[in-house]
């Protein structure tokens, strides 16, 4: 069986003309390139060339030996450096986000990088825990502001939240005069105990009312669309953020318009220690649009 190796240094010889010439383009000694075309005679018993001053010239068994090597050598490395390079590995990106009604937002923003970065892979991540960023997995956070050092944190937007009921609700019950006025009402909150986090979105639990004091909900739904859909099937006021883009066309009506909750800064968090990827830095221009 031939030695593909010497068969190798043999057409690059050929091919650049000279033991010294394909030396250089294989990085080998070209005493060792040498060796290997004498090695190949003997091996076989052939005489492959003729050494002249200024060429190598080919004798008829070397010129046959030459169109195979041509039709060999250039494919076989081709078809090894397709088979043995690395993979690029796919473009991914971990949002750590809460389970508000942002997340529609946000996902419509998702879809503006993905249309940019076709071949991009995303995860988002939610949760109604106390958040901490640093030791979860994701590489970016749209979050409410972080008491975390270690952390860079841009400014997003404000969102603001009120209180809205469906019109169905309404015509039953009818419309609260004063937040005083929630006490004889069917109240929904998010959490099922007070106090929740983004910006405590349970406000209207405590509004008016002596320190330690909650109104009692009479549902609660840890999910951003859940809690508006509870309010569109007419099972109570709901806290709902004002900038929701399901709120129009919706049949929900705001109540209580004077009485507003805490206004709740969103921000772009990333690790402080980390150089945001083109991808990261494409979001959060995404984001801030």
């Amino acid at each position: 069986m031939i030695d593909i190796e010497k068969l190798r240094s043999f057409y690059y010889v050929i091919k650049e003309g000279s033991l010294l010439k394909a030396a250089a383009v294989l990085e080998k000694n070209h005493t060792t390139l040498s060796k290997h075309l004498t090695d190949l005679e003997e091996t076989y018993n052939v005489k492959l060339f003729i050494r002249k001053r200024k060429r190598i010239e080919l004798t008829e068994k070397g010129e046959e030996l030459f169109k195979v090597a041509q039709n060999t050598i250039p494919n076989l490395e081709n078809r090894a450096a397709e088979i043995l390079a690395p993979k690029a590995q796919p473009l991914r990106l971990r949002i750590l986000t809460t389970t508000g009604v942002i997340g529609v937002w946000l996902i419509r923003k998702v879809k503006l990088l993905c249309e940019e970065f076709p071949d991009l892979r995303i995860a988002i991540i939610t949760t109604n825990m106390d958040i901490d960023f640093e030791s979860s997995k994701a590489d970016v956070g749209v979050l409410h502001k972080q008491n975390t050092s270690g952390l860079s944190q841009k400014k997003l937007r404000t969102i603001h939240l009120s209180l809205y009921a469906s019109k169905d609700y309404i015509e039953k019950n009818g419309k609260p005069k004063t937040i005083d006025d929630l006490s004889n009402h069917q109240i929904i909150s998010f959490y099922s105990d007070y106090e929740g986090n983004l910006g405590n979105i349970d406000w209207h639990l405590k509004r008016n009312l002596p320190d330690h004091s909650l109104r009692e909900s009479y549902l609660s739904v840890n999910s951003g669309i859940l809690l508006f859909e509870a309010g569109c099937q007419g099972l109570g006021i709901i806290p709902m953020v004002e900038e929701f883009e399901y709120l129009e066309g919706s049949n929900l009506e705001k109540v209580l318009p004077e009485e507003r909750g805490p206004d709740v800064d969103l921000y772009y968090v990333f690790r402080s220690d980390v150089v945001l990827t083109k991808v990261q830095k494409r979001f959060f221009e995404i984001l801030s649009n």
